[in-house]
């Protein structure tokens, strides 16, 4: 629906891609802001974006908490589409390999139905009944879910009881949500457990608050053989310790090497803070070393295919060590674990006015570009994106600012104050027009008619400032930046 602006002001129209404040934000990426904050991305395999947190009525589709985007960060509504999804907190989004999606979080509902904090959604987002965790089973939140052998289901988070047998924090689950008892835990863990991930040979890594599994020390990071009993052979006596310590979340280098990120001042008696490398056999990676602070406390790693290390969390820019300074709350690391200052961050995610501010979760697109969630009011000075934002890997510069997979050429006329669009899709038909203003707001949207023209001429009003200007049709996607000043 088109909407009604200011006059333009006297002044000169700039046609052209201005280069952005942020030269990673990717400015083609037009998801609306979650409400509260984002816990947890997965891209599946066509491109489609889930997204899982805390959050009501995303961009007014009705969903809750759970969402797929298109790769352009819009709704996607061919996805669940007469739900609403889950009831409360999601805190992780799990893809099996036949398309189905595992969800673990607070929630007692999925789309109106009962549910207990782990449910199994078919590919097109409504719930896969075939598996069912009925009501009070489970009685404590799900923090992490991955999926094992034979379509078993990992769960670790805040319980410490499901289906009346002790599984504290931890248990496994048969492929219809029933307990697997074959899954021998001992004691368990004496705390709570925050991340799982299962290892190629199906032994079982986890990280949390705990300190003891089964009655072995393993200070917030232990290894698990693939049935349950703790794997011996990995040295992590006494882990990770430190004042206020705690193991946040895992990740697989191609190379076997675990990386475990969370807040701590030792492993093993050696000084090591927010991201700690292991090597298989347990011990620590000495040729690894992290810029962090003794208190900066790490959410969310993700590997690039180069071997860089992204990470973020609720640090600032002054939880670094003494000599170092970066953005607040994102970080790239080298693959020794030093601060790589090519990645143009800017200040990185900030708070909104009297908020607090944290990145949870971090997912690699298969070309490259990063997905980042959590909770933050703006990133650097752009105040449109909060709590979810698309980057890229590298600063862009110049007309590839604002290019999606296609290129569009805006400018506006400074006789007519038309707005003109050239590069237009080949195929004739109906393309949809959208112009964002600097604050994320969509301020113009059109339907239009493509037929061999060279250019296309609009003529919304626009104000002084920064827009971002979008044009659809099919797989056709391109936008570009238009400074009027």
């Amino acid at each position: 629906m088109e909407a009604r602006f200011l006059s333009l002001l006297a002044g000169l129209a700039l046609a052209l891609f201005v280069p952005a404040q942020v030269p990673i934000i990717d400015y083609s990426f037009l998801a609306e802001p979650p409400s509260v904050e984002v816990n947890s991305i997965a891209v599946q395999p066509d491109g489609k974006i889930l997204v899982g947190g805390a959050f009501t009525n995303y961009a007014g589709s009705g969903k809750n908490n759970l969402v797929r985007l298109n790769n352009d960060g819009t709704v996607d509504p061919t996805w669940n589409p007469a739900g609403s999804g889950p009831g409360h907190l999601v805190q992780d989004v799990a893809l099996m390999p036949d398309g189905r999606i595992l969800i673990g979080g607070s929630f007692t509902a999925y789309n109106g139905q009962v549910v207990q904090f782990v449910a199994r959604l078919l590919p097109d987002g409504t719930r896969d009944t075939g598996f069912n965790i009925p009501a009070n089973t489970i009685n404590g939140a799900v923090r992490a879910i991955a999926l094992q052998k034979d379509n078993k289901v990992i769960a670790v988070g805040d319980f410490f009881e499901c289906y009346g047998h002790s599984c504290p924090h931890i248990a496994r689950f048969n492929p219809d949500g029933s307990i697997d008892l074959d899954f021998d835990m001992g004691t368990g863990f004496n705390d709570n457990a925050h991340d799982v991930l299962v290892l190629p040979d199906l032994r079982i890594a986890v990280t949390g608050a705990f300190t003891q599994y089964d009655g072995n020390n393993c200070g917030h990071i232990a290894v698990l053989t693939e049935d349950g009993p703790y794997d011996s052979s990995v040295q992590n006596n006494p882990g990770l310790t430190g004042a206020s310590s705690t193991g946040e979340a895992l990740a697989r280098q191609p190379d076997g090497k675990l990386l475990v990120a969370g807040q701590f001042g030792y492993h093993n008696g050696v000084v090591v803070h927010g991201v700690v490398r292991l090597n298989p056999d347990g011990t620590r990676d000495n040729s690894f070393n992290a810029p962090f602070y003794p208190y900066a406390t790490v959410n969310a790693i993700a590997v690039q295919e180069d071997g860089r290390i992204l990470v973020g969390g609720e640090y600032t820019d002054a939880m670094y060590d003494i000599g170092i300074t970066g953005p607040n709350r994102i970080t790239r690391l080298l693959a020794d674990g030093s601060m790589d200052t090519t990645f143009a961050a800017g200040a990185g995610a900030l708070p909104a006015a009297g908020s607090t501010a944290y990145i949870r979760s971090i997912a690699l697109q298969p070309d490259g570009r990063i997905l980042v969630g959590g909770r933050f009011g703006a990133f650097d000075s752009e105040t449109q994106y909060q709590q979810l934002i698309r980057l890229y890997p590298d600063a862009q510069t110049g007309v590839d600012d604002h290019i999606g997979r296609d290129m569009l050429h805006v400018f506006q006329d400074p006789s007519t104050r038309e707005l003109v669009l050239r590069g237009l899709p080949s195929t004739n038909g109906t393309a949809e027009v959208l112009v964002h203003d600097g604050a994320g707001r969509l301020a113009f949207r059109a339907s239009v008619s493509v037929a061999d023209q060279r250019e296309l001429r609009l003529a919304p009003q626009l104000g002084l400032g920064v827009y971002v200007i979008s044009l659809r049709q099919g797989s056709f996607q391109a936008s570009a930046k238009l400074l009027v000043r």
